[in-house]
């Protein structure tokens, strides 16, 4: 005779099934739309694919010419300095920006929305509004700079290999300020005010009370949204392909845009391959040490 303990498993396994019958269509798609493109990518970079040529396994072949192709250094260098630089100061505009939001005041719902509008404008659409700014002949920028006698000369923001990916830097943060802003408010809105207004009345100052108490209860969502923006960032593709296509002489690549040149300007697609695979090992490392932090807390 089966105990009620017993009824209880068989009735707890059964819903396991169940659940994994539930899952299983939308684990097929994510295995056809990522883990297939994704495998076939790095099948493809250890072979001399081309365009309309199957090729053949040349094993680290494509690697090591790379290792020894400074477009590839250069462009591994771009890809970290845009990331990197990119991220922080959208973090740090990102947290003050919300924070400002925060605060009472005539026309907030207006001031959130402006301040999410960039969010909503496509990367193709934000490119091109970025290339008419910086455009040298009929720019807004250039125009603006030399009306009010801040420049003496037109500046030329996508040609000049000192400043261009400064450019690109700044389009970025811009079309990508709205996510942080939006991440940072809503953990902001959800905190509990309790633990806020009791540091208040124990003397605790605005700065204090800010990094003492807000921010150690926002690491969750600060290192999630660090996460996203810096897989986001590092493969972000249409800003600099719309902006400068790489130019000028090759200086303001990034490892997507190289990956492009190779794969489809040059008919190389073991190589492009090569030039994104070789970044998956990263990508790798972050999200696992991001998750088991993440795991370790819940489980804490």
């Amino acid at each position: 005779m089966t105990t009620p303990g017993g009824l209880w498993r068989r009735f707890g396994q059964g819903q396991w099934i169940v659940a994994y019958v539930f899952l299983a269509p939308a684990a097929l798609v994510m295995l056809g739309v990522i883990a297939f493109p994704l495998l076939d990518g790095v099948r493809t970079a250890f072979t001399d694919r081309e365009i309309a040529r199957a090729g053949e396994f040349i094993g680290w072949g494509n690697f090591s010419e790379l290792a020894g192709d400074p477009d590839y250094w250069r462009a591994a260098w771009n890809s970290l300095v845009l990331t990197l630089g990119t991220v922080a100061v959208k973090a740090l505009l990102g947290m003050g920006s919300a924070l400002i939001l925060m605060q009472p005041m005539r026309f907030r719902g207006f001031m959130r929305t402006l301040a999410f509008l960039p969010w909503a404008v496509p990367g193709l659409i934000a490119g091109l509004g970025w290339k008419w700014i910086y455009d040298e002949q009929a720019g807004v920028l250039g125009w603006l700079l030399l009306e009010y006698g801040l420049v003496d000369r037109p500046v030329y923001f996508l040609s000049d290999p000192s400043i261009a990916l400064w450019s690109i830097g700044i389009a970025m943060v811009w079309h990508g300020l709205p996510f942080y802003t939006m991440m940072f408010l809503a953990a902001l809105n959800s905190l509990p005010h309790q633990v806020t207004e009791a540091a208040h009345v124990d003397g605790a100052g605005p700065i204090r009370r800010f990094f003492e108490v807000t921010l150690p209860q926002m690491r969750d969502v600060i290192a999630v949204t660090l996460m996203l923006s810096t897989i986001w960032t590092f493969n972000s593709f249409h800003m600099v392909f719309i902006l400068t296509g790489g130019g000028p002489a090759m200086r303001t690549h990034i490892l997507p845009t190289l990956a492009y040149e190779y794969s489809i300007v040059r008919s190389d697609l073991g190589l492009g391959s090569a030039a994104l695979v070789a970044t998956i090992p990263l990508f790798l490392v972050i999200i696992v040490i991001l998750t088991r932090r993440m795991l370790r807390k819940e489980m804490a």
